[in-house]
């Protein structure tokens, strides 16, 4: 059994109204233009990027202060040991004052720098705030 299957067009002419249109210059010009509507500008695109990235930091540092402020990031012992076998020399820092003055005061020799230096051990560190309890002398 042998199907074979045969192709027969019917040809007809076309209306003008069914014929085939091909897009003038003039429509490829209007389409791009719509195209070009639609797509964000670039204004747009990289204020929306630099929004984006802004709100991301923000978050961030926001995150991170909580997450430090839980966990006790930097946290650590500054001023004088306020225990009872603690010692008694103990200076409070006033407004202007630095370990220079402070040592100053302390040290009638002239040279205040080594004084400075056992300050700055004793207190945990060199940098000041008013109102910190110093200790003069362990």
């Amino acid at each position: 059994m042998n199907n074979n299957l045969q192709f027969n067009p019917i040809l007809t002419e076309l209306d003008s109204a069914d014929a085939v249109r091909f897009p003038l210059e003039q429509d490829l010009r209007s389409s791009s233009r719509q195209v070009q509507e639609i797509l964000p500008n670039n204004r747009v695109y990289f204020r929306r990027r630099l929004f984006a990235g802004l709100a991301l930091v923000l978050v961030g540092a926001l995150f991170w202060t909580v997450i430090s402020l839980v966990v006790g990031v930097g946290e650590k012992q500054v001023g004088a040991d306020l225990t009872s076998n603690a010692p008694r020399e103990i200076y409070i820092v006033a407004p202007g004052d630095t370990l220079w003055s402070i040592a100053s005061a302390i040290d009638n020799d002239g040279d205040p720098r080594d004084t400075i230096d056992r300050l700055a051990a004793l207190n945990g560190g060199s940098s000041l705030y008013i109102g910190q309890r110093l200790i003069l002398s362990s």
